[in-house]
């Protein structure tokens, strides 16, 4: 559909634009008139009126024997002559300014004597116009046509409006046909004269339910209508309008539909207007009185009160819902609504977004999948929930790798419970439609980017230079310059960078190797998660999905497996390079049949402390960092008092965190967490989950809120929260959570006993917990007599004092403090400082040249001791002492380790400091003289 303004007969346009013309004229004497009023007095119309309701109140009451007051008010203001603004006897003020001669003789004419006294009803007789020019009789009264004209600017359509919706009318149909369709609808079909020939059926087909996900109806509905010959053309329309829906979105906010926005509504009510401008002109006979006519009726065409002063958007005539164009259907179904009411909703929505989304999902053609991917980046990051789950949905219909592929990228950066689910549950469907299970699927669509065998991809630039995409580290992907000798270089010459077709090369590295990085983050997430999972590969699905893999192979080789051999042998083994197995105590082992099991191997599974310290001792020595915590990794078993109190655990209890920390951390960990409100009270009572399907189980920790504080956008939110009991409670599945992500499950709360949780699932749980007690901690001071003997967390917030806590710059230190206590234990011979270097429970001593310190194992605070001097010592500082260390790191996720490690190296040398920052705050020491 392409049409301009010109398809417009030009007589009607110069019509059109004489009426308005002719309207700007009458209406700058009405509105000048108005002007000199107000200057006499700026209550002068408010006050005519009262003047004119107290003398003829006496004569209404005894014409019509009405005695109740708000009765006889209600009538004598709402029905006062235009006349009465013309008294000058009223308010005994001398002459007013007298009115424009059109307005005198309008007023005149309006005047009636219904009920046996002067009320006004508007408009002449003689100048009203048939139903089919779209008008209504507005309210009456003086006051309220007075509303439609604004002293300060013109209220009506004028010229320049006319000439900037031409514009729009030319804009909308060349960049946004399809929402121009659309909203040409919604006009038509809003007007309740509008004839039913004139209304497009295909809105009817669009309607669709509005749900998450399409039923097999809807899909065989638009099945139907793609087999069909125009089946095509309503495809590319789907498309079309998805992708001039975002664009406009992007452009201009909608807050009330598509009429709501300026370019849409005055484009699609042009034609409409300009028809009405041109049969009032041949009603009248001359554009003058065509222009009286509207502005004795002017409500319709004033523009909307509530809408910004300069909206522009009109009520032209009568508006009710949205028509459809088939009368034998009733016009509006009826539901019930919790107040009491009856509501209306209409047959046809102007919401058809989720109509071309089911064409699209209908089609599964895999050429949507880029663009539905980026549309759903975009929903995801401002978290519009709706549009995410059917985009996502859209996608899973689909049903390709790649789609497979890109709803794992998506799932890795979502936070929001609602849309996690929902990606989840799609998923399982997806995957349970190949035959397989999520991580199955996970596994067998992960992109290899082309790496070769050696987890390198190397393109050459020139003759001379390559570029080479590798991983490093923890799984991140990194790019460097290699020459023909493979010389490594970390810059390339300007003649290399500028060659042909050079940047297009450097630009897709750069982007596959940030991609590669954020999917070894999934990839890591997966296998962690596969010990609540429960998950095991055979040796023969290990090599294929796993070892064969340029990307897993890189992740596998740097763990340390478990295997479960036919026989019954259980064993470790890590799986070196070349293929071959090594024990414990980095010996080769014999090879694998096909029907061993693998598992990721966790130190719990170690019935005895020796072979973790030989793993821990043999990945030194092979220098391998390992991407997840492994050998290293801290454990949790329950304690004795945990027995006693079980079901539930009071370790972390009675703990105050930062709210937004917390559950930014939580969250990453796949915790269900809702962020307290003190607009919600019941929110409070919602326990953060973690569900374990495999083991039937999940964990809750309930939760309060602890100081409220407006956000920038008004919202009422706790700066804290804190904690108390955890509990592990059943969790029932109707369904099979690995084909349906999960959708049937249902939380119980039914408690189970702390001893007959799996020791893994217990510490692996803990272990979250800690993390995120960790991070926010927040040790604020409290009357333990108040606060701690209040049952109900629900009541927290109400306590008086806790809006105005302070918080403690001491952490909490916990088992991951510990962990780092015992690597930095294991490296101090690496650093050749002997009793310099002492450890304590909580922190390392180091003996430096000019003090000794004291660094704090949890927070890495470092302390002057005996002066009990803080120093801040910035971790960019200490980059310069990284040299001093070995490169391997046993823990890549620990930077606050590493800073620590650093921290003592420079400590240590602390005469040889040379940044300015630290010696003054070594140099006011030596001031003080302490």
């Amino acid at each position: 559909m392409t049409m301009t303004q010109h398809d417009f007969l030009k007589t009607d346009l110069a019509n059109a634009r004489l009426v308005l013309v002719e309207m700007g004229r009458l209406e700058r004497q009405l509105t000048s008139w108005m002007a000199e009023m107000i200057e006499i007095d700026a209550n002068i119309f408010e006050k005519l009126q009262t003047a004119w309701v107290e003398r003829y109140r006496t004569d209404i009451s005894h014409h019509c024997g009405i005695t109740q007051q708000p009765l006889l008010d209600n009538i004598s203001k709402n029905h006062m002559p235009l006349e009465a603004c013309m008294m000058t006897d009223l308010l005994n003020i001398g002459p007013l300014p007298v009115p424009p001669e059109w307005f005198r003789r309008y007023a005149s004419e309006e005047v009636s004597h219904t009920l046996g006294f002067a009320i006004s009803k508007l408009y002449a007789t003689s100048s009203r116009l048939s139903a089919t020019a779209a008008l209504y009789a507005p309210k009456s009264g003086m006051l309220e046509y007075l509303r439609s004209f604004k002293s300060s600017r013109t209220s009506l359509p004028d010229e320049k409006w006319f000439e900037q919706a031409l514009k729009d009318y030319d804009n909308t149909f060349r960049d946004f046909p399809s929402l121009y369709w659309l909203a040409r609808e919604i006009a038509l079909r809003e007007n309740p004269e509008t004839p039913l020939d004139l209304m497009d059926g295909r809105l009817e087909f669009w309607q669709v339910p509005d749900k998450p996900r399409p039923s097999q109806k809807i899909l065989a509905r638009f099945l139907a209508k793609l087999a069909e010959p125009n089946g095509q053309h309503e495809l590319d329309f789907a498309r079309c309008f998805l992708h001039e829906h975002r664009q406009f979105s992007l452009l201009h906010r909608t807050y009330f539909g598509l009429l709501g926005t300026l370019p849409l509504y005055r484009a699609a009510i042009l034609p409409r207007f300009v028809a009405l401008l041109n049969l009032m002109l041949t009603k009248a006979g001359s554009p003058s009185k065509a222009a009286e006519i509207i502005l004795h009726t002017p409500q319709p065409y004033s523009f909307r009160y509530g809408r910004p002063q300069d909206s522009g958007i009109m009520r032209l005539g009568k508006i009710g819902p949205l028509r459809t164009k088939f009368p034998s259907t009733p016009k509006h179904v009826k539901k019930p609504s919790p107040y009491g009411c009856t509501l209306t909703e209409s047959e046809v929505s102007e919401h058809i977004a989720t109509g071309c989304l089911w064409m699209i999902a209908a089609a599964r053609q895999p050429s949507d999948l880029d663009w539905l991917l980026e549309h759903s980046a975009s929903a995801l990051q401002n978290e519009f929930v709706a549009d995410f789950n059917r985009l996502v949905s859209t996608i899973g219909e689909i049903g390709t790798a790649e789609g497979v592929r890109g709803l794992v990228r998506l799932r890795s950066k979502l936070r929001h419970a609602t849309m996690l689910s929902h990606l989840n549950a799609t998923l399982a469907l997806t995957a349970a439609a190949m035959g397989l299970t999520t991580v199955e699927a996970e596994e067998l669509v992960a992109q290899d980017y082309g790496l070769d065998t050696h987890h390198r991809r190397k393109e050459a630039l020139t003759d001379d230079f390559a570029v080479v995409l590798s991983i490093t580290g923890s799984g991140q992907a990194v790019i460097h310059y290699e020459d023909n000798n493979g010389t490594v270089s970390n810059k390339l010459p300007a003649a290399v960078r500028n060659a042909t077709g050079c940047e297009t090369i450097l630009r897709n590295a750069r982007s596959d190797a940030k991609q590669l990085s954020a999917d070894m983050s999934t990839h890591r997430q997966r296998l962690e998660g596969s010990w609540l999972t429960g998950q095991t590969w055979s040796w023969k699905a290990f090599e294929e999905r796993w070892l064969r893999h340029p990307v897993l192979g890189w992740l596998a080789r740097r763990m340390i497996w478990m295997i479960a051999e036919p026989d019954g042998t259980i064993k470790t083994c890590l799986i070196r390079d070349d293929g071959t197995l090594c024990g414990p105590d980095g010996k080769e082992i014999p090879s694998l049949p096909p029907e061993a099991l693998l598992s990721l191997w966790h130190p719990l599974h170690s019935k005895n402390q020796k072979t973790i310290t030989q793993w821990r001792g043999t990945l030194e020595h092979l220098k391998v960092t390992q991407p997840i915590r492994q050998a290293w990794r801290e454990t949790y078993t329950i304690t004795q008092a945990e027995q006693e109190s079980s079901p539930a655990s009071y370790r972390y209890a009675r703990r105050i965190l930062s709210q937004a920390q917390v559950v930014e951390v939580g969250r990453q960990k796949q915790w269900r967490i809702r962020t307290l409100t003190g607009h919600l009270p019941s929110s409070e009572s919602a326990p953060w989950s973690l569900r374990i399907p495999a083991h039937g189980i999940y964990a809750d920790l309930r939760t309060g809120g602890v100081g409220e504080h407006f956000t920038p956008d008004g919202s009422l939110v706790f700066s804290y929260v804190m904690t108390d009991r955890i509990r592990f409670c059943v969790l029932q599945d109707e369904g099979d959570w690995q084909y349906d992500g999960g959708r049937k499950l249902k939380e119980t709360t039914t408690p189970v006993r702390l001893g007959s949780v799996d020791p893994i699932v217990f510490s692996e749980v803990m272990r979250d917990v800690d993390l995120m007690v960790s991070v926010a901690a927040r040790n604020i001071p409290f009357d333990p007599g108040t606060l701690l003997s209040i049952p109900d967390l629900a009541e927290w917030r109400r306590h008086d004092g806790l809006g105005d806590i302070q918080c403690s710059a001491e952490p909490h230190f916990g088992n991951l403090a510990q962990s780092r206590r015992e690597i930095i234990e294991s490296l101090l011979p690496e650093l050749g400082a002997g009793d310099a270097v002492t450890l304590e429970k909580r922190h390392v001593l180091v003996k430096g040249k000019r003090y000794h310190y004291r660094i704090h194992l949890g927070s890495g605070d470092v302390m002057v001791i005996p002066q009990q001097r803080q120093i801040v010592i910035p971790d960019k500082k200490t980059t310069a002492a990284q040299n001093k260390l070995s490169d391997y790191q046993p823990l890549h996720d620990d930077e606050r380790l590493n800073s620590i490690l650093q921290k003592i190296t420079m400590l240590l040398r602390d005469d040889r400091i040379r940044d300015q920052t630290i010696l003054d705050q070594l140099n006011a020491l030596d001031a003080s003289g302490t």
